[in-house]
């Protein structure tokens, strides 16, 4: 089913524990709607278990959820009455697909779970002329919920746009490092992504496992496909729905030993909500930018993304300002690009008050209601904003910067099968995507810095 169209929907948070981030299907296949289903049972579940817990009324084993239907599918495109039949399919696939659930990082502890399936009950009963949802989750899962050491926040609304499963599997897990230092997701081999960002069956019994003492049938288990063919195939379109519908930037890191990928990991970066342009941007601020020769797309656009907001510009303007009004000094050639390149030195000192550590420890889930979820303002880097630029460049710079890309990525040897494949599209008129456009960035940002320099001598 594509999912790439939403209908709007209550704004939710899912406080998701870190050990059901990363699933492996074994038995059966879960599609994109159904993993965004189980993502609503764990949301309204979880804010349900808690609410007992708090009333000091814990649930019985016997217990089981309930949610209106129109609720749990809200994030979700189509209108809620048509989902009677289709809920119906997505709650049988639950229950018939049978997962392992794979650590994210050390302080997951899923190694020792085993097999279980999504949902152990389900049904839908029609009241008052609403349909409702009860269900069950396995005995282990549940005790995920009731005090999840280590968790990552999830918006629905965001993971209701994503229309792929490696999409959505993808966006999750690198949600988990969106506040991240190094800025990156942990380093796995290739076998591990294909499992993690599969939704069917991706497991076949080795000889060499079945030696393995004391594993389970599911734990003497390899992946089934080949690395190349699943990035080729979902991956590189995941990470372009990613960067295009959501709050991050994602990038692919391929570690080689020779010509074999043996470590796969992702850059992660976050982006500002989109804004109208312009918009709070003060009058005064305005008026000096365009005074100093900076357009007022231009200052709109910096006034959005760079990490300080106003409080960073109006110096970095200044300083501009002062450059500007130096005789003595050769005049600079473009205003923009020597503002850019102030606030990328200023960037270096400024502390981000809305970092924290990408792991939030042991607090209840119920107290997520008294904050008002939001999606936090953070800076984009030179990259993403070298990015911005080279695509809102004419069609004929951008097919030059393009051939000095692809020229270099060939003298270094990356230029692999499936970027000369991004390049030929390219060139043929289509789409500027993935790698291709990472390094035509780089090369963008290395001919600017070089014309800043020389126009500052």
């Amino acid at each position: 089913m594509d999912t790439s169209i939403k209908r709007p929907g209550n704004e939710a948070s899912l406080t998701k524990p870190n050990e059901l981030l990363v699933m492996v299907p074994i038995v059966g296949k879960l599609s994109p709607v159904s993993r965004k289903i189980f993502n609503a049972l764990l949301y309204s579940g979880g804010r349900e278990f808690q609410r007992r817990l708090v009333d000091g009324n814990p649930m019985r084993a016997e217990e089981t959820f309930e949610s209106r239907l129109s609720d749990l599918v809200a994030h979700l495109p189509g209108e809620a009455a048509d989902w009677s039949s289709n809920a119906r399919g997505h709650l049988l696939e639950m229950l018939r697909t049978e997962v392992v659930w794979e650590s994210i990082d050390k302080n997951s502890a899923t190694s020792e779970w085993g097999a279980m399936h999504l949902l152990s009950q389900a049904e839908i009963e029609k009241k008052g002329g609403a349909l409702y949802v009860r269900w069950a989750f396995p005995p282990k899962v549940l005790t995920a919920l009731k005090d999840p050491a280590f968790y990552t926040r999830l918006d629905l609304d965001v993971i209701g746009s994503l229309r792929t499963y490696a999409s959505i599997a993808l966006y999750e897990i690198c949600s988990r490092y969106r506040t991240n230092p190094t800025g990156v997701t942990c380093s796995q081999s290739p076998d591990w992504w294909v499992e993690a960002l599969s939704a069917r069956i991706v497991r076949t019994p080795s000889a060499r496992d079945k030696q393995k003492q004391g594993a389970t049938e599911e734990q003497r288990l390899k992946p089934k496909r080949e690395w190349r063919k699943v990035k080729s195939e979902s991956v590189l379109d995941a990470i372009d729905e990613i960067n295009t519908k959501t709050d991050l930037e994602v990038e692919l890191i391929e570690k080689r030993t020779g010509k074999a990928v043996t470590e796969v990991q992702f850059a992660v970066r976050r982006k500002r909500r989109a804004l109208v342009a312009g918009e709070g941007v003060p009058p005064e601020l305005l008026a000096q930018a365009i005074n100093l020769g900076v357009s007022a797309a231009d200052i709109s656009i910096l006034a959005r993304t760079v990490r300080g907001g106003h409080e960073v510009l109006k110096p970095a303007l200044q300083k501009l300002a002062e450059r500007i009004s130096r005789p003595d000094l050769v005049p600079i050639g473009s205003s923009i690009a020597y503002l850019k390149s102030i606030l990328a030195e200023l960037d270096l000192y400024i502390s981000d008050p809305t970092a924290a550590h990408s792991v939030e420890t042991r607090t209840p889930i119920v107290s997520r209601d008294t904050f008002a979820p939001a999606v936090q303002d953070v800076v984009e880097t030179p990259d993403s904003l070298a990015k911005r630029h080279v695509e809102s460049l004419d069609r004929e710079d951008q097919v030059q910067l393009a051939k000095l890309a692809f020229a270099h990525m060939r003298e270094r040897g990356l230029a692999t099968a499936s970027v000369s494949q991004s390049y030929a599209r390219y060139m043929d008129g289509g789409p500027l995507v993935g790698v291709l456009l990472g390094e035509m960035a780089r090369q963008h940002l290395k001919l600017t810095s070089s014309d800043t320099v020389m126009e500052s001598k």
